[in-house]
């Protein structure tokens, strides 16, 4: 068995769970409108999964299996709340080579799982569960490279070709918002204009005779009704941050995963925050969305800012407050 840390698999730590059973139900249209992905099919329908919900699975199926296409199947029906489209899961994942079972890859079932949007992409764990519960559990079968990616095989050192059939198992553990979902606040003078894409990505647009601030400044562009930040906190967070006038993104979340982030000071937690960050999140609600000015004295430490931020550089960001993570 190969367990590759969950970082490496997809990009961020989150929490385990638990939750029911029921049997194995094909994928359709639910209540609400949400429709899955990915159908039912004959090869999905053979796998079975007898461990826990948040546990080893112990996937079973006869070998080989070979799909062309991935299919889905939901093999156990959790109690909790439907996980949507554009929404952010906690999923406990395995991967299984469908010539042999060998376990190729799974998450750390003994720590927490894998965070990802719910959407079409890969890796395909958010599409593969996309209108599940919260305790449920799914199994995929299909081509390592519609599921992984294409570059899966070498990334991971999977002993399988580009041609080869995966079996995935992913179990529904947590979920939280895919962006922030607060209600809409008027705009604020001496900061940046914020536009929003369909999916929450912000764009700014800087003022050209505007000067960089040197003091600090926040402002709501939205106010959740969720569960209140506390200093301490670990938050999901989707933030973009740009050099003030700068037309490029020096450091963003929405190319690839939400972060959890502790709400402590990056000189006291390597996980934590700016101070200007930790300022700005710490008492907002979950939903809420905030512009924040970061002068660099409240940044990053000298040396340790990311690359395409110069020394002493005032950073404007956009951040989406997602969820605490429990």
């Amino acid at each position: 068995m190969k367990r590759v840390p969950v970082r490496a698999l997809v990009g961020a730590v989150m929490a385990a769970g638990l939750l029911v059973s029921l049997s194995a139900c094909a994928n359709g249209p639910l209540d609400g409108g949400c429709t899955p992905i990915y159908a039912s099919g004959s090869n999905s329908e053979l796998v079975t999964a007898k461990g826990k919900i948040g546990d080893d699975p112990k996937a079973e199926f006869p070998t080989p299996l070979i799909a062309k296409k991935t299919q889905v199947t939901t093999i156990t029906k959790g109690d909790g709340d439907v996980v949507p489209s554009g929404a952010t899961a906690v999923m406990q994942v395995s991967v299984y080579n469908a010539a042999t079972g060998e376990t190729l890859i799974t998450s750390d079932y003994t720590r927490g799982g894998v965070i990802g949007y719910v959407k079409e992409a890969t890796p395909a764990f958010g599409a593969v569960i996309q209108c599940d519960t919260i305790g449920s559990r799914a199994v995929a079968v299909g081509p390592v490279t519609e599921l992984l990616g294409e570059d899966a095989i070498s990334q991971y050192s999977l002993p399988i070709g580009s041609d080869d059939t995966i079996v995935l198992v992913v179990d529904v553990t947590g979920s939280y918002l895919g962006k922030a979902n607060g209600a809409e606040q008027p705009a604020q003078a001496g900061f940046p204009s914020v536009v929003l894409a369909p999916d929450g990505r912000p764009g700014f647009s800087f003022a050209s005779d505007q000067d960089a601030p040197t003091k600090y400044g926040a402002a709501d562009l939205k106010v959740g009704k969720g569960a209140k930040v506390k200093k301490g906190d670990a938050v999901v967070l989707n933030y973009t941050g740009v050099v003030w006038g700068a037309d490029s993104v020096a450091e963003t979340t929405w190319d690839g995963l939400p972060t959890v982030k502790v709400m402590a000071s990056l000189a006291d937690d390597e996980s934590g925050v700016t101070e200007g960050l930790l300022k700005a999140i710490v008492g907002k609600k979950v939903g809420s969305q905030v512009v924040v000015i970061v002068p660099p004295d409240l940044g990053y430490a000298s040396g340790s800012a990311p690359a395409g931020v110069p020394e002493g550089s005032t950073l404007v960001y956009v951040v989406d407050i997602l969820g605490i993570y429990k």
